[in-house]
């Protein structure tokens, strides 16, 4: 179920917890400074993604597994 508080406009925002979701990206850096880039990330965390933001909000370093 998607949580209706979450703005999926917003990518600056996990679109799976609501939290930061420190993309670079979205914050104006290089894509090769973000996390994400030496991170594994599970496909199926990947999927569960909602439809509205797959492929425009990245999701944050703990819901994809790779928080420290």
């Amino acid at each position: 179920m998607t949580n209706p508080s979450i703005d999926f406009n917003d990518t600056t925002q996990c679109p799976l917890c609501g939290k930061p979701n420190e993309c670079a990206v979205a914050a104006g850096r290089s894509p090769e400074t973000c996390w994400c880039m030496t991170a594994s990330i599970d496909p199926d965390t990947l999927a569960s993604i909602p439809d509205e933001a797959q492929g425009k909000v990245c999701i944050c370093a703990k819901c994809a597994g790779a928080d420290q």
